[in-house]
């Protein structure tokens, strides 16, 4: 489970590229070379990761943006935020990259 006080930055090996409002974003992993593209619930909450904002701020940011309740939000941010750490995508700054 993700704490509200956690917080995440992208990591230094990304490459994260807004598209556009409404357009979502390109994520480069630079190591890899591979590219995913993300919808705009995720280059929101991408943007909103600036390594010293938490989680649960991050949340509150998103939810005066997007029309969801914050617990399903909330739940859903958090599965992309695992889902992201599990890709090295987003790390905890205080994190070493191995």
């Amino acid at each position: 489970m993700i704490d509200d006080d956690q917080v995440f930055a992208l990591s230094d090996t990304v490459s994260f590229q807004p598209l556009g409002q409404g357009e979502g974003a390109v994520i480069l992993l630079i190591e890899s070379g591979e590219i995913f593209t993300c919808n705009d619930t995720t280059s929101a909450f991408l943007r909103a990761l600036d390594g010293t904002r938490t989680f649960g701020n991050s949340v509150d940011l998103l939810a005066e943006s997007f029309d969801v309740a914050r617990p399903v939000l909330r739940s859903d941010l958090e599965q992309l935020a695992r889902n992201l750490s599990e890709q090295r995508i987003i790390i905890e700054p205080t994190a070493v990259p191995q």
